[in-house]
């Protein structure tokens, strides 16, 4: 009986397909691995390969840079300065002849102030000439209002009820020797308008809902309140005293404005532009706690700007040559505490202390140049310390950054931003940032008005460095950064952990006061350049 056969064999044709198959599988795994090292390779590029040098420098210590005196800018020295009283004339009359007022006579507001007065062309108190205390146009006005239907007084306590101007060439003081209080009435659109010179001294002006009989709390960025603002010509002087509830989102409108003027320049395109004194102030629950628009020269000393709306103190639009010094800005609720935007040049902000505001601490933004940064106080902020976006030549000198959620410091599309002896402490993200990016998707950015440079760089000299976060620095598409004589006082990273470098290189120069060291990533050489 034959035996049958254990097993049994392929044909030949079998086997060569099986090879074959076996042959393929093992390319492909190949190629697979393959691709994975070169994804690994790329992540590695990706994450940064940096090319340190050094330098050696000359041991001078860099100069502090200028700061203006303020020691004159007083509550008591604005005093002085107040214009003696001459009698003059007081109109209650239409806004038509006035461009101050045509701002606020277009959509909502308007249909508004027409329907609480019963008339198409809404009437308003204006001091047309003359240089009036509080109390001479008070009798002034009584005697034709006796009913207190524009002003009413109940003590020391005012209410006003029409849009009021203090137009060019006239002059008001409104002290608290002559009133404790002044409400803006909600209810009557009531509001403050300058083009002339107008003081507010020692006294207390409230944003004032009459029929809650209470201060006009923020209920929505649309909803209706009273407001102050400083047009082209004029001058507004605020010392000394309480502003509380101010302010909403239309243009003009947001609570203490200092701004040009368009349809005043069509009268007079000679008028110099708004400026002023803001000294020894509180400022609380305004929509911004100050805004200014082509101002210049305005001095911003010594207040306290608390659990405002937007932003603390924010200068925008081609405003030049501000101080902005001695302040505290804190509780804001939605972005910054103190922030310049859109070509605010030529400024000083020094000695301020800045913390516990959703956004950053102090920030510039959009073509802001030319500022100093200097002595500063930026803590416990829910964004970073000091941003630097897309503003280029900006210099900062021993501010003390700190307990910030991101950044201590950021730089973002801007460069030769120069970094003097700051103190970086325990923020949440790196120490100091610096990166290039393409922003032209960005939705809310007008590219025409808003361009931008994907350029960034910095120099930081005798910094003072502790951190929590990841690293100590961070850089990507940045043409260098350089650093000098930095003192690192926490162990951690000097870069993030993926990033590739010469460690001991870095260590052994970074805290040298004769050497430079550079930091490129090669990876970006190719996207920027340095001139």
């Amino acid at each position: 009986m034959q035996q049958k056969q254990k097993y049994i064999d392929s044909n030949p044709s079998e086997k060569r397909d099986n090879r074959l198959f076996a042959i393929v599988c093992v390319l492909v795994v190949a190629a697979v691995f393959s691709y994975g090292v070169m994804l690994e390779s790329e992540k590695n590029k990706i994450s940064g390969q940096l090319v340190i040098t050094t330098e050696k420098i000359d041991a001078n210590k860099p100069v502090k840079p200028y700061l203006p005196d303020i020691s004159g800018i007083t509550v008591e020295a604005v005093e002085k300065m107040a214009p003696p009283l001459i009698k003059g004339n007081i109109i209650y009359g239409s806004v038509t002849p006035y461009p101050e007022f045509n701002k606020f006579m277009k959509g909502g507001e308007a249909r508004r102030l027409r329907l609480i007065q019963h008339r198409v062309k809404p009437l308003a108190l204006i001091i047309a000439e003359g240089s009036y205390s509080w109390k001479m146009l008070y009798d002034e006005v009584h005697a034709f209002d006796p009913e207190g239907k524009i002003i009413d007084r109940e003590g020391d306590i005012y209410t006003l009820r029409v849009p009021f101007l203090v137009s060019d060439g006239a002059s008001l003081v409104i002290s608290g020797d002559d009133i404790a209080e002044l409400r803006l009435s909600m209810q009557a659109n009531a509001y403050l308008a300058n083009s002339g010179e107008f003081y507010i001294i020692r006294t207390k002006v409230i944003g004032w809902d009459e029929e809650k009989q209470a201060a006009s709390s923020f209920i929505n960025e649309d909803y209706y309140r009273p407001f102050i603002i400083n047009w082209v010509g004029g001058k507004l002087y605020l010392a000394g005293s309480e502003f509380i509830s101010l302010g909403y989102l239309k243009g003009k409108s947001y609570g203490i404005s200092y701004s040009a003027c368009i349809s005043c320049a069509k009268v007079n395109p000679n008028k110099p532009a708004p400026t002023g004194i803001i000294v020894g102030n509180r400022f609380t629950d305004l929509y911004y706690g100050f805004y200014s628009y082509e101002a210049e020269d305005v001095a911003i000393v010594g207040n306290i700007y608390d659990n405002n709306v937007i932003y603390g103190i924010d200068p925008h639009d081609r405003s030049k040559r501000l101080i902005i010094a001695k302040n505290e800005t804190y509780g804001t609720y939605t972005k910054h505490g103190i922030i310049i935007s859109r070509e605010v040049n030529d400024s000083w902000i020094f000695d301020n202390y800045s913390h516990d505001n959703i956004g950053s601490g102090i920030m510039l933004d959009r073509s802001s140049v030319n500022n100093v940064v200097a002595n500063n106080i930026v803590e416990y902020n829910g964004q970073d310390g000091i941003t630097f976006f897309e503003s280029e030549n900006n210099t900062t000198w021993g501010n003390v950054i700190r307990y910030n959620k991101k950044d201590g410091i950021r730089i973002r599309n801007s460069w030769n931003i120069k970094l003097y002896n700051d103190e970086i402490e325990a923020n949440d993200g790196a120490s100091i940032e610096v990166y290039s990016q393409d922003i032209s998707d960005h939705k809310k950015r007008d590219l025409d008005l808003d361009h931008f440079t994907q350029r960034a760089n910095a120099v930081v000299n005798g910094a003072k460095i502790s951190t929590s976060g990841a690293s100590v620095f961070k850089t990507k598409m940045a043409e260098y950064l350089k650093l000098t004589d930095v003192d690192i006082r926490a162990v951690t990273n000097f870069f993030p952990a993926s990033f590739k470098y010469d460690r001991r290189l870095l260590r052994d120069n970074i805290g040298r006061d004769d050497v430079m060291i550079k930091i490129v990533n090669p990876d970006d050489i190719d996207v920027i350049s340095e001139p």
